[in-house]
């Protein structure tokens, strides 16, 4: 139920029109090339209802003249401009059909908790991933975010279920929830560190003459994706030769470099352009921006911060009170139950420092997304240990594990449906959120809905706006002008994004762009704005805007 409200209450981030269009696309003209920056699945089961419901997509060829960076977002202005009066609507429907992925998220959840510390830490572990903040924001949008979680999170759960008692039927489900995460996402590749660590705990449990199941049913399983991927991808470039190949990001010429040119690819070809693609995109440094302060590239602690500031404080608490009750109790768990706490405890720090060493964007914590349930799982422990009955004390755990599950619920309803901009109180609570965090932590484009709302409520016909979205706010019923061009307008609407003094493009109508700056954005957040609506989008008076620009000794805030 939230994740529907959230659905139908917030427009579309940033990257959703380019993946709706481009699943679309998939569909209609079977033309993978559009957007290959990740591999296609979640867009092609996104997709689905909006075919459903008629969206038209335009030609394909519209997208062969740019070059693979910016075919996704070409293609996807003139999806847009073709389904202007009906593109909330076919945007709403598909999240429809990631508000089911994410069930499946927490149907797996609930099963994973209750296998390992029984009915009560499954309800409680259920619970938290349903009033989880980041699943909620994350939850119902059409990324590739939430199904490369829940793909993430199937293989693990069917590999550690075969670790604990193989068989080929285990062993095969494993490898199709591999595939899928493979088709979902190249973040894919940190499960097999995962899949290794996990494993370990379990190896000690086997006699010596099979000991070497599980490394071997590891291996094996690389061996069957390798073939598998390629038979998806019709074996289209499958064995071509890595010197063939032309990259353009520096990540994989080093490979290139680094490999004979003669020996044949183990991969698809459409599958590694897309991973030079992906590179490409995020070697020419994104702008990250961090507690107010703005820096290109990646900063190793960013996660970590981020994530104090972006998870409920009872989120915090419960996770504390879960180390405590481990750290208590140690030792008297059972063998298969200590194995296979460890087990999943492994894959999830595995994962963090993959994402933490690896990645190359500070743009939003969902990229920490698939660790969340196997965190949640860890944390609902708490409910399954209580003190003996012949304790002389009463313990004080079932009371407080309780009351931290309701502060939770709390804690995420009071922003309720605007979960991308949930920032926990202690950092000030959303409406502080804006000085944190920015893009896909708070601000990706989700408050048009709020700006028609304000705007039909003061009578208001149009106002100048620098939006940070990529989609056209006309598909929301906004009349505007572009803050470069303002016009008569009275208001001047802007997001939070550009508030904070970053960078990128503003709609100019038409499927055209500009990149701006606001140079006196400092003196901008020393003015009271008029209103501010879904807390990132921020309405100043034109007398306000013109003020901030003379304190600042600028002229009126042109692209640069």
């Amino acid at each position: 139920m939230l994740l529907t409200y959230s659905a139908a209450r917030n427009s579309a981030t940033f990257d959703e029109p380019a993946h709706l269009a481009a699943g679309v696309a998939y569909w209609q003209h079977h033309d993978f090339s559009i957007y290959d920056l990740s591999p296609p699945l979640v867009r092609l089961w996104a997709a689905i209802p909006a075919l459903w419901d008629g969206a038209h997509s335009p030609p394909a060829a519209i997208a062969d003249a740019y070059p693979p960076l910016e075919r996704h977002w070409r293609y996807a202005d003139a999806f847009v401009a073709a389904n202007l009066d009906r593109f909330s609507h076919l945007l709403f429907v598909s999240r429809l059909a990631i508000v089911l992925i994410s069930c499946v998220s927490g149907w797996i959840t609930f099963r994973w908790a209750g296998r390992l510390y029984g009915p009560r830490s499954a309800t409680a572990a259920c619970a938290m991933y349903c009033l989880n903040p980041s699943v909620l924001a994350n939850g119902s949008l059409v990324t590739t975010d939430c199904g490369t979680a829940a793909a993430m999170l199937a293989s693990c759960w069917l590999w550690w279920r075969f670790c604990r008692s193989p068989s080929w039927s285990r062993w095969l489900l494993a490898c199709m929830a591999l595939l899928a995460a493979h088709l979902c996402k190249f973040t894919a590749v940190l499960l097999w560190p995962m899949m290794l660590a996990m494993a370990l705990p379990f190896i000690p449990w086997r006699t010596p003459r099979l000991r070497w199941l599980l490394p071997g049913a590891w291996l094996l399983l690389a061996v069957a994706i390798v073939v598998l991927l390629n038979a998806v991808y019709g074996f289209h470039g499958s064995g071509r030769s890595i010197g063939s190949f032309d990259f353009n990001s520096s990540f994989m010429r080093r490979i290139q470099h680094a490999i004979p040119a003669a020996v044949p690819s183990p991969l698809p070809a459409r599958l590694l352009e897309g991973l030079d693609s992906q590179k490409s995109d995020t070697e020419a440094g994104y702008q990250g921006f961090l507690f107010g302060y703005i820096y290109r590239g990646a900063r190793w602690y960013y996660f970590p911060a981020a994530l104090l500031c972006k998870l409920p404080i009872a989120m915090l608490l419960l996770a504390a009170a879960a180390a405590a009750s481990k750290l208590a109790i140690r030792g008297s768990a059972p063998p298969a139950r200590g194995a296979g706490e460890r087990s999943l405890f492994l894959g999830l720090v595995v994962f963090a420092i993959g994402v933490m060493a690896l990645g190359d964007l500070n743009i939003g914590t969902r990229y920490f997304l698939p660790a969340f349930p196997l965190a949640i799982i860890l944390i609902s422990r708490i409910w399954s240990v209580d003190r003996p009955a012949s304790a002389k004390t009463r313990s004080l755990m079932p009371y407080l594990r309780d009351a931290l599950l309701g502060v939770l619920a709390f804690e995420t309803l009071w922003v309720c449906p605007r979960f991308l901009t949930f920032v926990n109180f202690a950092v000030g609570g959303p409406s502080n959120g804006w000085r944190l965090l920015s893009d896909s932590d708070y601000d990706w484009g989700q408050g048009l809905i709020d700006l028609r709302d304000w705007m039909n409520d003061q009578k208001i016909d149009s106002v100048a706006l620098a939006y940070f979205g990529f989609v056209d706010p006309r598909a929301y019923g906004i009349h505007y002008t572009p803050l470069t061009h303002p016009g008569d307008a009275r208001f001047v609407a802007v997001s939070s994004y550009f508030l904070d003094g970053l960078e990128n493009r503003i709609s100019l109508g038409s499927g055209r762009r500009s990149w701006i700056v606001l140079p006196f954005y400092r003196e901008l957040q020393t003015k009271t704005p008029v209103a501010v609506v879904g807390h990132t989008i921020f309405i100043y008076s034109v007398l306000d805007i013109e003020s901030a620009s003379i304190q600042r000794g600028e002229s009126p805030p042109l692209g640069p």
